[in-house]
């Protein structure tokens, strides 16, 4: 991957693919951006009215009044498309989706909020259209950057990100964390066979799968203030990117999802099994004998199936998660898929752990029985919260 220098293109810029209906296709994803979409498409109407573009919204079934406005535009302009999806979310896979449905030989993605800095649109473009580099990102970090909006602690968390992107996957760029970036169409091509489609790190997902002779560019941006709606920022976003690094790492050996399942039930097995071995100990303490194992499995499972839920409940993001009594039934269901593998693990401790024995490995491989259900509750609570 090779960091190159450019130079602002002078003149009209006269794109060379004229059998294309667009000459660039801009991908935003949104949720509950009403108030932003109508504010962007006129901005880009006044910068790129030199070329052929397309707006391709991606929405993921916002809640406020997008879904009737997406409608309205796209009948009422020409060059306005919308995907809606349901059941479905995700800022990289909506990037994704939005870009393979244009067929333009440049695609750029943005968000809608007005922080990325339209004007710059123009310059990017140019820099593709004259073939000197096949990917341009709108950079927070280069020189000549703004970043006066930007909160101490996000510059920090972002400045980290980058340092890591450059050491760990030599990644030469200065910003690979952004969502503000343009290609040409080959570079995606190739690249989505092999993205990971977690988190919201596109662009950094996109260059460390891109072959080794990509030509990389930086264009300084104004980082402006979001003008309506909420940020989307949030921890769980940093877990995501935590998942997304660790899939670049070990994702060709063992699948990330595969690998967060077996560290979960390992978690949950050991939590059941010092529980159970701390009412043996406590009962040999006061009362001189050891409890009967299978009997206290139902009470150490208890702690783990409440941390199991908890735990799961504050990686969901906020607009899915179930409250009141939503949230009582969801435990319950939960509650009801686990019941059946305690019973099992009482068999199976009484089977295998002899009276009076509190040693750790058998309480431990009793456990896992017990563990396999609260992985199977949480896989389901996962798959239904999705469609949410």
């Amino acid at each position: 991957m090779r960091l190159i220098e450019t130079e602002s293109t002078a003149g009209p810029i006269h794109p060379s693919a004229a059998s294309s209906r667009f000459d660039l296709s801009i991908v935003v994803p949104t949720l509950n951006e009403a108030a932003n979409i109508p504010t962007l498409y006129a901005s880009l109407k006044t910068v790129l009215d030199s070329i052929r573009w397309e707006l391709v919204i991606v929405d993921d079934n916002s809640k406020d009044n997008s879904p009737a406005l997406l409608v309205e535009m796209a009948n009422k302009y020409d060059n306005f498309r919308f995907i809606r999806r349901i059941g479905r979310s995700g800022l990289s896979t909506a990037c994704v989706e939005g870009m393979m449905t244009s067929s333009s030989p440049i695609i750029a993605v943005m968000d809608a909020d007005g922080q990325h800095d339209e004007t710059k649109l123009m310059e990017m473009f140019g820099i593709l259209a004259s073939d000197q580099a096949d990917v341009v990102v709108g950079s927070r970090f280069a020189e000549g950057a703004d970043l006066t909006t930007f909160t101490s602690f996000r510059t920090k968390l972002s400045l980290y990100s980058n340092v890591m992107a450059q050491k760990w996957f030599k990644i030469p760029l200065k910003d690979s964390m952004g969502n503000y970036f343009m290609l040409k169409r080959p570079v995606i091509e190739q690249a989505v066979p092999k993205l990971c489609g977690r988190g919201q790190k596109l662009l950094f997902d996109i260059l460390v799968v891109s072959q080794d002779d990509l030509r990389v560019a930086e264009v300084p941006i104004v980082f402006g203030a979001r003008e309506h709606g909420e940020s989307k920022l949030s921890y769980i976003a940093a877990i995501d990117f935590g998942l997304q690094i660790l899939d670049r790492k070990t994702g060709s050996l063992i699948p990330t999802k595969v690998l967060v399942d077996m560290f979960a039930l390992l978690g949950f097995s050991a939590l059941t099994t010092m529980f159970i071995w701390t009412g043996m100990k406590l009962s040999h303490l006061f009362f001189g004998f050891y409890f009967y194992a299978p009997y206290l499995v139902p009470i150490a499972s208890v702690p783990a199936i409440l941390i199991a839920f908890e735990g799961q409940q504050m990686v969901i993001p906020k607009r899915k998660r179930s409250k009141g009594a939503a949230q009582i039934r969801d435990f319950f269901s939960f509650l009801a898929i686990t019941i059946p593998f305690i019973l099992l693990s009482m068999y199976v401790t009484a089977a295998a752990v002899p009276q009076g024995d509190p040693r750790l490995r058998h309480l431990f491989g009793a456990s896992l029985v017990c563990s396999l259900g609260m992985l199977i509750a949480t896989a389901w609570r996962r798959e239904v919260t999705a469609k949410r």
